[in-house]
């Protein structure tokens, strides 16, 4: 199961990747970064990615500084759904829902539980 991730910039529509998520991915201003977001409002390293064994996509905030939203609630740790929408700065951030099965959006929908 692939995860889509699809990063865009609103006020540059030009600017957009699509990430695969198949490990962590990390993404910050830093070219060391997997994802590199162009931003002075966006930490070097900002937040990890990645898809638990569960099936889930979870984001990690790495910046205690700068905030990242989802659905305009600030996160620190967050499973994301379909039809979340992940703010970094500038940047928008959301699962592609084109590139998911019937089983696969289930996964993501349902409740995400950490074991610790």
């Amino acid at each position: 199961m692939a995860v889509f991730l699809v990063v865009t910039r609103p006020d540059k529509p030009e600017v957009m990747h699509e990430i695969a998520v198949t490990r962590k991915i990390v993404m910050g201003n830093s070219l060391y970064c997997d994802v590199v977001l162009d931003d002075k409002m966006v930490a070097s390293m900002q937040c990890e990615v990645v898809q638990v064994k569960t099936g889930h996509i979870v984001v990690k905030n790495i910046d205690a500084k700068r905030e990242i939203l989802l659905n305009q609630v600030r996160i620190k740790k967050s499973a994301m759904k379909p039809d979340d929408e992940m703010k970094i700065g500038p940047f928008v951030v959301k699962i592609d829902p084109t590139k998911l099965t019937v089983d696969e959006l289930a996964v993501l929908n349902s409740e995400y539980e950490e074991f610790v």
